[in-house]
């Protein structure tokens, strides 16, 4: 639920931004089904770094999926990692387009939630000079935040699943180390940290019946709030956990 909330101090233009986000369309290209052919080549100005889909199942049952895309950009406003997916469980669909810097840090931030043929939820984002402004409409109103942009800071939503890929990507440390970044909730309006720790470099794991070398990390937010996260040694991602939801995510196809 987002409460009615007045803007707070923004820089001259940002909410202008924000809100012109709110109305840009967030995917501009159909999908592939699962095992289909490839999108079409990108510009020059941008390289796929990763693509497909995964299958989500809850309490074991299929619930769910999930399809995305990584790729780095070259843009004026600092962006050179965009990451997009769509999303859908039951009648709720989700879209949403992220692009950060090479740290993974936003710098622009939206999303639409739709259940059936209602938008729940638009949200808007953008980084001005240190900060981060976000502008949220939903069926009860509308809500303004501005987020003073710590180094290495992440968005990580709650239900995410793909913004993960940024948060271990080339990220190189010992088994059993780890990091705490700065996070950025925007959909719930809070930010807080997160822990990522290393916890097995030699670890398995079955993608479309094969299985396949995997590191393993454990993501902790600052709430306790536990997932698992598989990746191969390119940083990709592979499956996903929530234990306390018994919510998973599983990878359809093998990484290209």
């Amino acid at each position: 639920m987002l409460p009615r909330r007045r803007a707070r101090r923004f820089p001259p233009l940002v909410l202008p931004l924000v809100a012109t986000m709110l109305a840009a369309p967030l995917l501009a290209a159909p999908w592939p089904a699962a095992g289909g052919s490839a999108p079409s080549p990108q510009p020059p100005a941008q390289a796929r770094l990763d693509v497909g889909s995964f299958t989500l199942l809850a309490n074991g049952q299929r619930a769910g999926r999930e399809q995305f895309s990584v790729q780095r950009v070259t843009s004026q406003d600092g962006g050179t990692l965009e990451v997009r997916s769509e999303s859908a469980q039951g009648d709720r669909r989700v879209a949403m387009r992220l692009e950060t810097d090479s740290a993974g840090t936003p710098v622009r931030y939206s999303v639409e939630e739709r259940r059936g043929a209602d938008v729940t939820l638009r949200l808007g984002g953008q980084r001005v000079r240190g900060r981060f402004a976000t502008l949220a409409r939903s069926s009860t109103g509308e809500a303004a935040r501005e987020y003073l942009l710590r180094p290495g800071a992440v968005v990580i939503e709650d239900d995410g699943i793909v913004q993960y890929a940024l948060l271990v990507r080339q990220r190189t440390m010992a088994e059993g180390a780890g990091i705490t970044l700065p996070s950025l909730t925007p959909i719930a309006n809070s930010q807080g940290a997160v822990r990522l720790v290393l916890e097995t470099s030699t670890d398995t794991i079955v993608v479309a019946g094969t299985r396949h070398a995997a590191r393993r990390w454990r993501v902790t937010a600052s709430s306790g709030d536990l997932r698992l996260v598989w990746t191969d040694v390119e940083g990709r991602l592979l499956r996903l956990t929530i234990p306390a939801r018994n919510l998973e995510a599983i990878r359809d196809d093998v990484p290209h």
